[in-house]
Parts: C-alpha cells; structure tokens; sequence
C-alpha cells in the first residue's frame, strides 16, 4: 500500500515531544469504493466531495460532485479545501499524480484481494482516526469469509466463466479480485490462465472451453442470451447465465463478500 502524506496534514505538538497526526475533516474520495469504505469506517460525515459514480451509501449522494473518475474537476476539488484526498492509483493516479504536484494531501490505495481490502481498511482508519473501527470491518470480513468458504460442500470444480463487458469480450484473469472470488467459492475460471487481471477473451475460446456457469456484469442478459454460437454451451443449455449486479463484484469492498456468497449459491445451484 502507497501512502502520501503530506505536511499539511500532520499537527506537530511540541508537548513532551510526542508528535500527534490530526485526523481530517475534509474529505474527498475520487472513487465508489473508497466512498463506501470511509462510511463503513463511520466518517461519512467528513467526506465533502465525490464522483458521480459515488452512489452508495445513498447518503453519500448528498456531497459534492466533482466529475467521474475519466474527467475529475479539479478547481472544483480545489474549491472545497479538502486535507485529505483518497483515491485508487489503479484506477485514478493520473489525478493522484496531479494532486501531489498541488501539495493536497493525499492517501493512495489499491486493493487487488479480498486480504489486501482488509488492510486498506486498517489503514484507512489509522488515517482518518478511525483505527479501532477499522480493525474491526477487516475482522468481521475475516470471520465472514471463513464461515463462506467452509459451507461449501461440492466435490468437483464447476467451470466458470465471468463477463466483466461484452463489446469487446472481457473476463477477469489470474490477479484480480473476481478470479479470487471464482476460486474461493469452489469454481474454476475459464480465463484463470491469462496473461493479465482483465484480459480481452475471444469467443473461439469460450466455447472451446465450456462454460458450466456464465456470469454476466454489464448488464446485458438478453444480448447474451441470444448470441447463437454460445447455444452450445454447456451453461446455455442448462440455464446457467446469471446476470448480477456488477458494483459489488466490482469494487474492493467488504460487499465483495456479498458477492462471493451469491457465487457460491450460483455454483451450488448449477451443480444440483
């Protein structure tokens, strides 16, 4: 994990020679998931600009915008004075990068799994003062994680293959959150040997491989449905295509565990 602090946000006490951070008051988030995870630490109410893509919690609707992730308005950032902005360098670091060159504070992240998800939030917490709550989302999510994997009771790996978009074709691959979640819930990822996290994926292979399940996250069930070449699927042809909501496969979270939950139940549906 990246940190930048900048001096801006440190308060120096020259009492006893202890040196005390000041937590911030004025947040800004540059994408969904580090929105919903400054809530999830109970500092929602310090978090005063977002992006337009920023819709949960539905509180966090009520805060400045300040453009999406692709086309960020920085005066308007600048305007709201904030001592803090937190945005994912996988995501966003050409705005990070811009940020630094202004001298506003920021905290860099960039969770790719589930343990990764548990140490942003430990360490976000430590930075916006809300060390203890942080330690205790990653636990719950510990806790959770644990008691999903071990309700699984299948013998055999179902082949998975999920469609992260479709105009071009893409998947998830070895090193991204959505392989780890195919994994974890007792499947086998079709696109588990790609080159990169999301790689394009051809047709061709796809079918080649079958497909026992087909997980769509763009919203677009009908369109695959009807592609004729995939009627030959193993997944098609028994009603395994499942169309999902694709924020909590999509953002590092602890809702990717909703999200890992409803794979296992796909996975336990499709073997029965």
């Amino acid at each position: 994990m990246k940190r930048r602090f900048v001096l801006g946000l440190i308060l120096l006490l020259m009492l006893s020679g202890v040196t005390v951070q000041a937590a911030p008051e004025r947040i800004v988030s540059l994408v969904p998931s580090v929105t919903e995870n400054l809530f999830a630490l109970g500092v929602g109410d310090r978090v005063v600009g977002v992006t337009s893509w920023c819709d949960y919690p539905e509180e966090a609707s009520s805060r400045t915008v300040i453009g999406d992730m692709g086309n960020l308005n920085m005066e308007l950032l600048i305007s709201l004075e904030p001592d803090l902005v937190v945005g994912d360098s996988g995501l966003v670091q050409s705005a990070l990068d811009r940020l630094e060159e202004l001298n506003i504070p920021t905290f860099v992240v960039n969770p790719t799994t589930l343990a990764e998800i548990q140490t942003t939030l430990i360490e976000l917490g430590e930075v916006v003062g809300a060390k203890e709550r942080g330690e205790e989302l990653a636990q719950a999510m510990e806790s959770r994680l644990n008691e999903l994997v071990d309700s699984i009771e299948r013998t055999s790996r179902t082949r998975v293959f999920i469609e992260v978009w479709n105009e071009p074709l893409m998947s998830a691959g070895p090193g991204s959150f959505m392989d780890e979640l195919i994994v974890l819930a007792g499947g086998e990822n079709i696109a588990g040997d790609a080159s990169t996290p999301w790689p394009m994926f051809s047709e061709e292979l796809v079918l080649e491989r079958d497909p026992e399940v087909i997980i769509l996250t763009c919203y677009n069930l009908e369109e695959a449905l009807s592609r004729p070449a995939w009627q030959v699927t193993t997944a098609m042809q028994n009603g395994d295509v499942y169309e999902v909501n694709p924020d909590i496969y999509a953002r590092t979270t602890q809702r990717l565990l909703d999200a890992l939950a409803e794979v296992i139940s796909i996975l336990d549906a499709a073997a029965q």
